[in-house]
């Protein structure tokens, strides 16, 4: 793609310089004299270049020149006077003289209205045809003071009354450095020479605005992203490049700006070069600052900078005689750019290939001119091409870099995008998790709480049942020791007997429901028929509960048709009926009734085992209290029992183990029902 894009530059950049009117140079003048040959081009025009009388600091009239017979000086043209050598050296740059050449034209410019082409002529000219006035630039004069300096290429039009003219051109220079013409006169048909100037200025309006509209281009990049200042110096040195365009060739600077004085004309053109060195090296510098001395880079700005400032503070005859030393610095900055360039390119940087393949391209056009300049081909002027070459190809280079990153960034945008969506969907899963985390923390905090509290009460309740047989025993002791009881009383020694095995209990429940709540008891599941294993019980403590006088009934109201399989340890589950059958004949008067219960549960997934007594029933705002740890009861607790208000809490401790669940139904005066249900595996009876 790139050497695609070289090959139409070079294309256009050909186009460009050749475009215009086949010129014919075969012939240049001699000794003043100028004979142009036929040609059967009808568009061709011709250059006046050659030797021209001129007459040293003399403004003679066209009527003086053609009888004075005065010697002249014969002077090479295009060229300065002060390239001019006589016997007293060469003549000095300031001054003023007056040019002669007679031109025998051809047949084809005797017929028709001809034209001629004067280019820039320091600093103030007048030019006779056949003793007429037909262009004038400025007004010459034998000084400083009467010379009113101004130069600009124009045409001017005349109709040739024979095949031979005389161009008379008055000349004086006493304000800038140049003296005299360094482009070619030309002549031909009027129509030839309005059509070479049309397409001058044609070339010329497509530089300049391809220019400025690169230019202006890149300074709008710069402002929507001023971090990036490549864009800035870029499109600073395109709008240099466009200025210098406007103020070279035809001038265009002036149909624009009729009125700027001339020399604040010539500050601009000397003033364009020195921005648009300094533009350039600054934005090398963006490209490739690795591969850039900046000592060798600031030196170059700084002499730049001081040199456009000097041309805007002076006047026009001392700022112009620093050409020389602006030329050799711009072209020591030209070379040091090529330096770092192919260091770049050596180094392998990005996009250096193409930036030294646009330079190659500018360098060509600038061997060109300066071939031109010393009179060896004819093209014309064409350096302001390949400036505008390389820059288009800066500009081409720059807008693919955009493009490329425009297009990553893209890419990157869409990566963000997913990332975002991913991120986001991550941040709502991870503040979901948190919130259920914060709110599980609340739940164990409260917990934590709870049994902060719980052990508080717990301590304080094992403090209260420990201490009460201790009393009991510090008590027998010491009546014992202070002779008040009889030390060796049976009676007293089997109480104090009593309540150490009291103590004891006491130490292992609390042992064991420890366990039990710290999930520190390994349990045994075996599947058992809870029909069968509630009827084993009944049995086994069916003696000891009616050697109280107490009737034991076992009542049966699973459905026929099912056995109730559940998953227990035996041994624990007896503990639960245990306590809770030894708890109803602890309550329950002698003649009353205790009765095992085994029930299926109304959603037919749980079978319920309970016990019910005749006891004396609980308070309704105790019954949530009764499988609480130490709970006792109110006035309705035998009191001739002893208990310590454990058996409960260690029953509902080993259900819940079990995955089922512990219930009391109790009425003051009526009797308690406390009763467990655990998860059933419905089986039927046929298959048991």
């Amino acid at each position: 793609m790139k050497t695609i894009m070289y090959t139409l530059f070079l294309i256009l950049a050909a186009g460009l310089a050749g475009c215009g009117n086949p010129v014919v140079d075969d012939s240049a003048a001699s000794n003043g004299v100028l004979t142009l040959p036929e040609d059967e081009q009808e568009e061709a025009v011709y250059t006046l270049d050659g030797e021209w009388k001129f007459y040293w600091q003399r403004l003679m009239l066209p009527s003086e020149v053609s009888g004075s017979g005065a010697d002249p000086l014969y002077v090479q043209t295009p060229s300065g006077w002060s390239d001019t050598q006589t016997e007293s050296g060469p003549l000095p740059n300031k001054g003023y003289g007056t040019y002669h050449l007679e031109i025998e034209l051809p047949e084809l410019l005797t017929d028709d209205t001809a034209g001629i082409y004067i280019p820039e002529i320091a600093t103030a000219y007048t030019l006779w045809v056949d003793q007429k006035v037909v262009a004038e630039n400025g007004t010459p004069g034998v000084s400083r003071s009467s010379t009113r300096p101004d130069h600009h290429p124009q045409a001017a039009y005349f109709k040739p009354e024979s095949d031979t003219i005389d161009l008379v051109l008055h000349v004086s220079e006493f304000h800038q450095r140049k003296s005299g013409w360094w482009d070619s006169f030309y002549i031909g048909s009027a129509e030839n020479i309005q059509s070479m100037r049309d397409q001058n200025t044609t070339r010329e309006v497509f530089l300049v605005v391809s220019l400025l509209v690169m230019g202006l281009y890149h300074l709008g990049i710069f402002v929507l992203r001023p971090s990036d200042t490549a864009p800035l110096f870029f499109g600073g040195l395109c709008l240099a490049v466009a200025a210098r365009t406007l103020l070279l060739g035809e001038v265009l600077f002036l149909r624009f700006f009729s009125g700027i004085p001339w020399e604040w004309t010539l500050k601009f053109e000397y003033w364009a070069p020195c921005l648009g060195i300094v533009c350039a090296i600054l934005f090398i510098y963006t490209q490739y600052h690795r591969d850039m001395n900046i000592w060798i880079r600031n030196s170059f700005l700084t002499l730049f900078s001081l040199m456009a400032f000097i041309i805007l503070v002076t006047p026009a005859r001392i700022f112009t005689e620093g050409m020389i030393f602006l030329q050799s610095t711009a072209v020591l900055a030209l070379v040091y750019i090529n330096i770092v360039l192919w260091t770049a390119l050596c180094r392998g940087r990005r996009g250096s290939r193409a930036h030294a393949g646009a330079m190659l391209i500018l360098l060509a056009f600038v061997v060109n001119d300066v071939l031109h300049y010393n009179h060896i081909i004819n093209t014309g002027e064409t350096v302001s091409i390949g400036v505008f070459s390389y820059l288009f190809a800066q500009s081409f280079i720059m807008a693919s870099r955009f493009t490329n990153a425009l297009t990553h960034s893209r890419q990157l945008s869409d990566r963000l995008e997913k990332a975002n969506q991913t991120l986001e969907e991550k941040v709502e899963l991870r503040t979901r998790k948190l919130t259920e985390t914060n709110q599980e923390l609340e739940k164990a905090n409260q917990r934590l709480e709870r049994m902060y509290r719980a052990r508080q009460e717990l301590m304080s309740n094992i403090s209260h049942e420990l201490g009460t047989p201790m009393t009991s025993i510090q008590g027998y002791i010491k009546g014992m020791l202070d002779g008040v009881i009889d030390r060796g009383d049976p009676a007293y020694l089997q109480l104090v007997y009593n309540k150490t095995l009291l103590l004891q209990k006491i130490t292992d429940d609390l042992r064991e429901l420890a366990k039990l709540e710290s999930g520190g008891i390994t349990y045994t599941f075996e599947e058992r028929n809870m029909r069968d294993y509630v009827e084993t019980i009944y049995f086994v403590y069916k003696e000891e509960i009616e050697r109280k006088g107490i009737l034991f009934t076992w009542e049966d109201h699973l459905p026929p048709e099912r056995n109730g399989v559940v998953s227990i340890d035996p041994i624990r589950m007896e503990q639960v009926l245990s306590n809770l059958l030894l708890n109803a004949k602890k309550f329950t008067p002698s003649g009353g009734t205790v009765t095992l219960i085994v029930q299926e549960q109304e959603d037919r997934h749980s079978i319920m085992t309970g016990v019910r007594d005749d006891g004396p029933g609980i308070e309704g705002e105790e019954l949530p209290n009764v499988f609480k740890r130490f709970f006792k009861g109110g006035a309705n607790v035998v009191k001739s029992e002893e208990g310590v208000g454990l058996g409960l809490a260690i029953s509902a401790e080993i259900v819940r183990s079990h995955g089922g669940e512990v219930g009391v139904e109790s009425r003051k005066g009526e009797g308690s029902l406390f009763y467990f249900s655990l998860p059933v595996f419905p089986v039927n009876k046929n298959d048991s």
